[in-house]
């Protein structure tokens, strides 16, 4: 299994995302020409339409764009060959993309037109949505090309390819992308804006920055505007929330993955692999959360200070500074939108649109990995002073002068809320913070049950943990159940490995799980490894009876 495989997984998933805003700038740079003459005493412009032989080329690349976009939904979706798949996919990308480069390099270096002095020639914003469709049709050639060629090295599941080629994200993406180029179609009879003016409006809008410089004026805008943004502000929330999700299924998908090319499997020896197994993934989680969290502030600073610069050189008529222009970029970033400052010029509004619909997510998963990182950082602060303090009141109940080794372990853990195992110290928080005494039932020494009672007692916790399976909604003390598991699985002084699996495995969760949110998802996978754990214990006993019968 190679790294760069892994470093890919994402790409379909991605590509198609970018597919969706290149398509909105494609449709964009087909319907208008791409130069104007400016009249600067009079206040008009005036779009020189683009001859025959350039529309026929723009056509042909929002065409072959379209198709593309088509058949990675149907790849993904009915999961075809994925490396013939991806790279006829690719070259569709790409032949679009250098049609729309050649017009674009044809238009920069044509002779200009013969104009009257007072006049100028300028490029539309349709020209610089060309640019934008051109450079990210390249880029999903490219993502595609990389995938199809690292693909082959492995062979994926049915199973791993659903969670690959997450088409949920990618049709969420065109929703929004639908949003944004609906609302700009229904906007221009109504307030009588140009195709640009109004999906620089939408785009503002849906991502709630609100600038105000270009607004509804007629009632009828106004009314629209209510179901509009509510429609739109929505599918920006849904889209936003499958790529967290997204995130954390691939994090899990490459989290097997090395798992199996460290050689461990879950399925075909976990009393074995179940120690490893919750270390490396605690380890990889918490690298995980560091990197999304270093990358998505070094491309919030790149979005914020580069794009400054870029919004400087476009707004040069208005004077702009560049501590003016990080003003803006940081207002608009964080959604604040004063409108003080805005884009005036074709590049600045153009360029403004394609800024905001990456750097708004961006924003978004950077403000969510904070929260991450500052609620984990808190916890183990408190869990440091938390078990310090407890560590010291519940050495003190029975005297800072013994050693933890000499110390009784059931008088102890009683009276102490501590566990000791094996001649290791481990400091256990019963009840989250350690209460000095735990319910009796929860404290059964080895030898409590008798061969029938223990038999009783392994399908009542199995039937309880089935009935917590069955209700998501049933709270469960995750630290207490592994005690009660562990206890059943030591009867008749049993330390075999299936126990100190399970031992190990709940002190895991203790340090792991109990201080910081648990996911559902997860918490039904410890109750599964309880569940599994119990029954292959009670089989044990059952062929145990058996050959004693006989």
């Amino acid at each position: 299994m190679s790294r760069w495989w892994l470093a890919c997984t994402s790409f379909p998933v991605l590509a198609g995302t970018i597919s969706a805003m290149a398509t909105v700038f494609g449709i964009c740079a087909v319907s208008h020409g791409w130069l104007e003459l400016d009249s600067s005493d009079v206040g008009s412009v005036v779009v020189v339409q683009s001859a025959c032989r350039a529309v026929t080329i723009k056509a042909i690349s929002l065409a072959l764009s379209a198709t593309a976009d088509l058949a990675l939904l149907l790849i993904m979706m009915l999961k075809w060959d994925a490396v013939r798949g991806y790279l006829a996919t690719a070259l569709l990308y790409f032949v679009s993309s250098m049609l729309l480069f050649s017009l674009i390099g044809v238009t920069m270096h044509q002779p200009p037109y013969t104009i009257a002095p007072p006049q100028t020639q300028h490029y539309t914003q349709y020209f610089y949505y060309g640019i934008f469709a051109a450079s990210l049709y390249l880029f999903i050639a490219a993502l595609l090309t990389i995938y199809a060629c690292s693909v082959r090295t492995i062979h994926l599941s049915m199973q791993d390819r659903r969670m690959i080629e997450n088409t949920s994200i990618v049709l969420r993406a065109f929703t929004l992308a639908a949003f944004l180029l609906g609302g700009a179609a229904i906007y221009i009879p109504i307030e009588g804006w140009s195709l640009t003016d109004a999906l620089y409006w939408s785009t503002y809008t849906i991502l709630t920055i609100g600038i105000g410089n270009i607004v509804p004026k007629t009632h009828l805008g106004r009314s629209l505007v209510i179901p509009y943004a509510t429609g739109g502000i929505t599918c920006l929330g849904l889209f936003v929330s499958s790529i967290a999700s997204f995130s954390r299924d691939m994090d899990e998908l490459r989290l097997k993955f090395e798992l199996e090319a460290e050689g461990i499997h879950l399925h075909k020896s976990p009393h074995r692999d179940i120690v490893i197994f919750r270390q490396i993934k605690s380890q990889r989680q918490s690298r995980h959360r560091w990197i999304v969290f270093i990358f998505s502030s070094c491309a919030w600073l790149l979005l914020w200070l580069v794009s400054a610069r870029i919004f400087k050189s476009s707004e040069r008529d208005q004077g702009w500074t560049y501590f003016e222009s990080l003003y803006f970029t940081f207002v608009s970033l964080t959604t604040i939108g004063y409108g003080d400052f805005y884009p005036t010029s074709n590049l600045g509004k153009s360029f403004f649109v394609f800024w905001a619909l990456l750097a708004v997510p961006v924003m978004t998963t950077l403000v969510g990995v904070v929260g991450q990182v500052g609620f984990r950082t808190v916890v183990y602060l408190v869990r440091r002073v938390g078990r310090g303090w407890s560590w010291g009141f519940c050495v003190r109940r029975v005297g800072a002068y013994l050693s933890v080794r000499r110390l009784d372990m059931p008088a102890f853990a009683v009276g102490a809320g501590l566990s000791v195992s094996r001649g290791d110290m481990d400091i256990d928080i019963e009840r989250k913070y350690c209460p000095l005494s735990l319910p009796l039932e929860r404290q059964r020494p080895d030898n409590y049950f008798s061969s029938a009672e223990h038999r009783l007692h392994l399908t009542e916790e199995i039937k309880i943990l089935v009935d917590i399976l069955k209700d998501n909604n049933r709270g469960i003390d995750l630290h207490r159940e592994w005690a009660r598991v562990v206890s059943l699985l030591r009867v008749d002084g049993d330390d075999g490995e299936e126990v100190l699996a399970a031992e190990s495995h709940r002190r895991q969760v203790i340090r792991e799980v109990l201080s910081a949110n648990q996911s559902t998802k997860e918490r039904n996978k410890d109750i599964l490894w309880m569940v599994k754990l119990l029954v292959e214990k009670l089989c044990f006993c059952l062929r145990e009876d058996i050959g004693e019968g006989r």
